[in-house]
This record gives structure tokens, C-alpha cells and sequence, in this order.
């Protein structure tokens, strides 16, 4: 999408992606169409909002490259690995700083949208920022409502041994399977071919 004055529609997509899943892809192209947005730029963070362990950034960002690589409208940057905190308010504001003009969005869910006066200078960051809530199935009466499934499905399968070709992409499940990643830790893990 083209704007005339140069200013651009920009929605920010952050989270763990600890696998991105087909969940993840929609919702950007979900935020592409309801927000008229001119990219939307995938933000891996560094650290849980919650402390939760997370597996090494490295390995998300190539299946997050992976997951969206098909989607040209999409963006995938390391802002949060400068981002020490993990504040949203902290990355939008410097984000804003960096890139003036630009108006700027979040993609989240419905539930965490509601949530968004609870976060860190939440009511402050509502004026910085529009939200794009992605309404799930399972969550949203919603007919637009996205598929119910998250990362800790996909890494449930993987723990059991059951296929994940219907929550991930394809290249997703290759790289994942190829490195054995999330693979159960009294399985060997491969070594380098010879």
C-alpha cells in the first residue's frame, strides 16, 4: 500500500514464538487486511514477559524467517534483543523515535488487547498505539475467529511423538525436524552429517 505522504502503517507483531505456528501466519495477514497495514514487522522477543524459559532466540528467529518468508508484506526484526526490559512502551516509543511519521499498531489477541491497561505505562502506550485484536476460536464469538492453537500444542506433539504438519508450515516442520529441535530431552539429538 502506497502512501502518498510517505507516512507509513506499521503493525508491530511480537511474542515467543516457541515454534511460530499457522495461528501466528494468519495473524498477520489478518492485521495486513483489517488495519490497511503497509507492513507488519514480526518482533521475536528476547526474554518472557513472565520469566517463562524459552528456547535460544537463534533457533525462533530461523523458524520465524521460515513461518513468513512466504508473506512479502512481513518484516522480521530483532528490535526486542535491544529491548533489555521487554516493555512494549519502551520498544514503541523508541521505534517512534527512530522512524517518525510512521503510525504505528499491535497486533495482539482479543484477550491480551483487554488486558493492555494492566501492562507496563499500558494507559500511555494505548495513546502511542492502535490495536488490531485477532480474534481466536475458543476464546472470541467471533465468525472471523482464528484457529485455537498455540506453541504449546505444537510442542506437546512434538513431545509425543504426533505429527505437527497441520500447525506449522511446511518449512517449519522440515527445519524442526532436520535439527531435531524440541525433540524430548532423553532423545538423541543429531549430530553433523558427514
Amino acid at each position: 500500500m502506497d502512501r502518498s505522504n510517505g507516512a507509513m502503517r506499521i503493525a508491530l507483531f511480537g511474542g515467543s514464538f516457541d515454534p511460530p505456528h499457522l495461528g501466528h501466519v494468519l495473524a498477520a495477514c489478518y492485521a495486513r487486511v483489517v488495519g490497511e497495514i503497509d507492513e507488519v514487522w514480526v518482533l521475536p522477543v528476547a526474554r518472557h514477559a513472565y520469566a517463562k524459559e524459552l528456547s535460544p532466540w537463534a533457533q525462533r528467529w530461523e523458524l520465524c524467517r521460515l513461518a513468513f518468508a512466504p508473506l512479502g508484506f512481513v518484516t522480521l526484526r530483532d528490535d526486542e534483543c535491544s529491548n533489555p526490559a521487554g516493555y512494549t512502551y519502551d520498544l514503541v516509543t523508541r521505534l517512534q523515535q527512530a522512524h517518525p511519521g510512521n503510525r504505528w499498531f499491535l497486533v495482539s489477541g482479543t484477550d491480551t488487547a483487554a488486558d493492555l491497561p494492566n501492562w507496563y505505562r499500558g494507559r500511555e502506550l494505548a495513546l502511542l498505539i492502535d490495536i488490531i485484536a485477532v480474534p481466536r476460536r475458543g476464546y472470541d464469538d467471533h465468525p472471523a475467529g482464528l484457529p485455537a492453537l498455540s506453541s504449546s500444542l505444537v510442542r506437546e506433539r512434538l513431545a509425543a511423538g504426533l505429527a505437527i504438519t497441520d500447525l506449522v508450515t511446511p518449512a517449519v516442520a522440515v527445519a524442526i525436524s532436520q535439527h531435531r529441535w524440541y525433540a524430548p530431552a532423553s532423545a538423541p539429538q543429531a549430530g553433523p552429517s558427514a
